[in-house]
């Protein structure tokens, strides 16, 4: 069979795809491979909780980061973006999403967390610019999704993760689980007794 340019292709010849992306576009040569058995999360926003906080809101807060393709774990406390080692300051991963490279639509994941990370080495943690301002800063230099607007969004990271983030298959995400629901409920009742009594 002949195609428009006269070159004679095969029945079983099959076109390429120009968006389809294999595992081995999407990792970079140190890419780790994901295991939340040891705690490997690589190309994830990664999210831990804050005892007591997290509980008395239902799971909305809590403390954030961003794992590179080698599942090294970058966050923002105190003076510039640390490195941690498969956990955040206050505590192991909890919650993931995973960050595909097929949504980012500049550069890499690693290369959007550099640019993020050399803009924030001399920025102070305070609550205007916070852990979500330092994911969210990543996730502007990558341009997910194709939006240029992460930076000022960035208080909406938290809903995304309590909607979307997955909970690893471990102890800690089951105790963080188990003692929101727990918290979560006593409260409602007793807002619930409260309101039925008077």
């Amino acid at each position: 069979m002949q195609n428009g340019l006269g070159r004679e292709t095969s029945s079983e010849e099959e076109p390429p795809q120009c968006c389809e992306m294999t595992a081995a576009h999407e990792r970079s040569a140190g890419a780790a491979d994901f295991d939340s058995s040891r705690g490997v999360y690589p190309s994830c926003i990664v999210w831990t909780w804050l005892p007591g906080c997290t509980q008395c809101t239902a799971g909305i807060v809590g403390h954030m980061g961003i794992t590179n393709s080698s599942g090294e774990v970058w966050e923002f406390v105190g003076l510039g973006a640390s490195k941690n080692d498969r956990e955040l300051a206050f505590g192991p991963i909890m919650r993931y999403i995973p960050l595909s490279q097929r949504f980012v639509w500049r550069g890499t994941v690693d290369e959007g967390i550099q640019r993020a990370i050399d803009k924030y080495t001399h920025l102070g943690c305070h609550p205007l610019n916070n852990c979500h301002c330092f994911v969210a800063a990543c996730l502007h230099e990558m341009r997910v999704l194709g939006f240029p607007f992460w930076n000022c969004f960035w208080w909406l990271l938290a809903v995304m993760v309590w909607v979307t983030g997955f909970f690893p298959p471990r102890w800690p995400a089951a105790m963080c689980l188990g003692t929101t629901i727990g918290v979560s409920g006593l409260v409602a009742a007793l807002i619930f007794y409260t309101k039925n009594s008077g």
